[in-house]
This record gives C-alpha cells, structure tokens and sequence, in this order.
C-alpha cells in the first residue's frame, strides 16, 4: 500500500468546472475549459478538454465556482504535474481570489455524524 506524503488532505471535487487561462509569451491569453478532480490547501487537480502547450513550471490562472454558493474563486497557480495529456497538478502561487477554505468546505461530503458550527 502507498504511503500517502502529503501535508494537506486532497478533496474530491464533484463536477467543478474551471475556466483556465494560459499565459503565452506573446501576451496572448488563451482560455480552456476542465474539471477540478481534488483540490488541497496547496494546489488542485485537473482535467481538461483538450491538452495543453505547457510545460512544467509554466504558470496558468485558474477560475472556478464553489459547487453550493457559487462565489467565484481565481487562483494562479504553477504546473507541478503533467498526469496524462489533459490531467495536470497545479500548486498555488501568491495570488489567490476568493476563499481555498470555502471551496473546500463546500466540496468536502459532511456524514450525518457531523455538526457544524460557522461563525458569522
């Protein structure tokens, strides 16, 4: 059995679609869209419809909505991770729009054991 390694827990997302916007060295932003397959405190999974020109390192800007309250949420991010032609590892760098906790939060499947208590 693998040992897992990470410091954060990975969520599974459920049908979270992303707008994801390349940055060219000609200035050119161009625009995919995909799937969020987990998200972290760190970085995010994904999928997209077609495969990327990218390369590892590449910066990439993701937008996306929380799946319950639909608040927007921009991240940039760096690609850590090419997993297939169209699935790639993102981590975070500085910028980040909107709440990681609260799209965690909304992805994250509470059981029936859990009682939750939000400060307004």
């Amino acid at each position: 059995m693998k040992v897992e390694r990470r410091n954060h827990q990975r969520i599974k997302s459920k049908n979270v679609q992303a707008n994801i916007h390349l940055f060219t060295p000609s200035a050119v932003e161009t625009d995919l869209n995909g799937e969020i397959l987990d998200i972290s405190l760190t970085g995010i999974r994904l999928k997209l419809s077609k495969p990327l020109d990218k390369n590892v390192n590449d910066n990439i800007k993701i937008t996306m909505l929380s799946p319950e309250s639909g608040t927007p949420i921009t991240v940039h991010g760096t690609l850590k991770h090419l997993h297939s032609d169209t699935e790639y590892g993102v981590h975070y760098t500085h910028h980040v729009d909107g709440s990681i906790d609260d799209i965690l939060f909304e992805c994250e499947k509470l059981n029936d054991s859990t009682l939750l208590i939000k400060h307004l």
